[in-house]
């Protein structure tokens, strides 16, 4: 009979051991769980970076938080404030755009006051004011863009009205076709908006009267506009999806949470009520006087017990389904998130790329020249090395343009381009600066060496064979060297590059300068 008890009360000991360890599988398996969900959120917070800088520094202060691991009921404050300032980007999104729509509809209403405008004109401006400016929707990077474009429809608009007043037949105006030419060329589309702002200077290039200038403007002040509100649709949805994700993280995260304190507590009053049977079987047991005694109490504790480990089980069991639906749930979120963040970052990558680079010679433009440029300084900065600055320039290119049109122009400019590519090294930096103008960085090369490779170059270009309209043409390169010195700034050394350069011009082109 001692056997007996014996038996059974190692039978207890073995089911409650089995369910401690469940418990403490369960556990783990939350917190490997509810640790990738903290990642999750952490790196979700990183797509929102450089929206705002109030806004970075609380998801800065949310991703720390994260990582130390901490209390989630001081993670919840955080997150309704995060929470609150994505929703009030909107807002903000709001103000910047009535900014840009008063700016460009004042500008718009003076234009209209202009006295002999084209009817096209006028309905093309028409159209603009009463109907497609009433979709825009602004980001600050395109405001200072549109400013200036709306000062140089200032600057036409006072230029006809002067005209009309000494009735004095119109004429061309070349220097503001040069400023809304580079401006445009600031502009960085893509797809049909890029070939339509091509278009446009094509026909600057050919025709600078005001009308023409006017039409341009207008043309361009569309194409901005509709790339605007597509670029600011397609931020907002991803803005409200991420947002609409977080809050049912939050949402989820809260539920497991309030359920696992729950569970906790029920798990917690079933062992202690297991404990104490246990305590009291012992107790019952040293106090029993017979064997019969001791069977009954025996028997009807363990029974007792057993249906208490039942309910432990069915509990346990509850939680396992439970825990599971939700991060099943879960999971498929973060699937449909993750998906669109891959192509959202795609696509921000791919702007990122071709914003760098020049649409019409596929070189690196004056924006990425500028980087590398502040990157090379600040490398010499840090350890004085040799760097070689040259600034390029194709002679007579404006000839090309009058004799042959602005399509040989553009072919010239191709070809150059692809030559200047292949006579440099990979360790050199070739872009186009604007216009007919390039800039070379040579890192590692003294001046004093950089003679040997750049007339190589210049002789390279000149031995290119172009042909217009059966019409042989040798097209040649003038070229300004300097080199890097102590104390520059990005200015100086380019504006002696830019002197040599002129030199280079005065002396009758075809030539290297340099400037030490």
């Amino acid at each position: 009979m001692e056997l007996s008890v014996q038996d059974n009360s190692n039978v207890t000991n073995q089911k409650l051991k089995q369910a401690i360890e469940a418990r403490i599988a369960i556990e783990d398996a939350r917190k490997f769980q509810v640790d990738k969900l903290s990642q999750l959120a952490a790196k979700l917070s990183l797509c929102s970076k450089g929206i705002d800088i109030q806004l970075d520094n609380k998801l800065a202060k949310f991703r720390t938080a994260l990582t130390k691991g901490i209390d989630f009921e001081l993670l919840i404050p955080m997150i309704d404030n995060i929470m609150h300032m994505l929703q009030s980007q909107e807002k903000i999104q709001l103000s910047q755009q009535q900014a840009l729509f008063s700016s460009v509809q004042n500008a718009g209403k003076q234009l209209q006051k202009t006295k002999k405008m084209p009817e096209e004109t006028r309905r093309v401006l028409r159209n603009l004011l009463d109907h497609e400016l009433a979709n825009v929707h602004s980001t600050p990077a395109y405001i200072p863009l549109l400013d200036k474009l709306v000062n140089i429809y200032h600057e036409v608009l006072k230029v006809k009205l002067e005209i009309i007043s000494e009735s004095k037949n119109e004429t061309a105006n070349p220097a503001l076709a040069k400023k809304l030419l580079q401006l445009s060329n600031e502009l960085k589309l893509e797809d049909n908006a890029a070939k339509q702002i091509i278009d446009i200077q094509n026909d600057l290039a050919e025709n600078d009267s005001l009308d023409s200038l006017l039409n341009s403007a207008i043309a361009i002040i569309q194409i901005v506009v509709k790339n605007i509100s597509k670029e600011r649709q397609s931020a907002q949805n991803f803005l409200v999806s991420l947002n609409q994700t977080i809050e049912e993280l939050h949402v989820s995260i809260v539920s497991t949470r309030t359920h696992s304190e729950s569970m906790n507590q029920e798990f917690k009053d079933l062992n202690s009520k297991i404990e104490s049977k246990i305590k009291n079987l012992n107790i019952q047991t040293q106090k029993a006087t017979s064997i019969s005694a001791l069977k009954e109490i025996v028997d009807n504790e363990l029974k007792s017990l057993s249906q208490d480990f039942l309910a432990k089980e069915k509990l346990e069991q509850a939680e396992r389904d439970t825990l599971i639906d939700s991060f099943k749930n879960i999971n498929e979120h973060i699937s449909n998130l993750e998906s669109k963040l891959t192509k959202y970052k795609k696509r921000l990558n791919e702007q990122r790329s071709q914003s760098l680079i020049d649409s019409l010679t596929k070189l690196p433009n004056r924006a990425a020249f500028d980087e590398r440029y502040n990157h090379e300084i600040h490398l010499y900065n840090m350890e004085a090395s040799d760097l070689t600055l040259v600034v390029i320039d194709v002679d007579h290119f404006k000839s090309i343009n009058d004799r042959f049109g602005h399509s040989a122009g553009d072919i010239t400019l191709q070809v150059i381009s692809k030559a200047l590519q292949k006579s440099i090294r990979k360790s050199d930096f070739i872009a186009r600066y604007g216009g007919e103008e390039f800039v070379l960085l040579m890192p590692g090369t003294p001046l004093e060496f950089a003679s040997i490779p750049l007339e190589k170059l210049r002789k390279t270009i000149k031995a290119i064979p172009f042909k217009f309209k059966d019409t042989q043409i040798q097209i040649t390169i003038s070229l300004g060297a300097t080199q890097l010195k102590s104390g520059d700034t990005q200015l100086d050394a380019f504006n002696r590059a830019d002197d040599a350069l002129y030199t280079a011009k005065n002396s009758g082109r075809d030539r290297l300068c340099l400037s030490k």
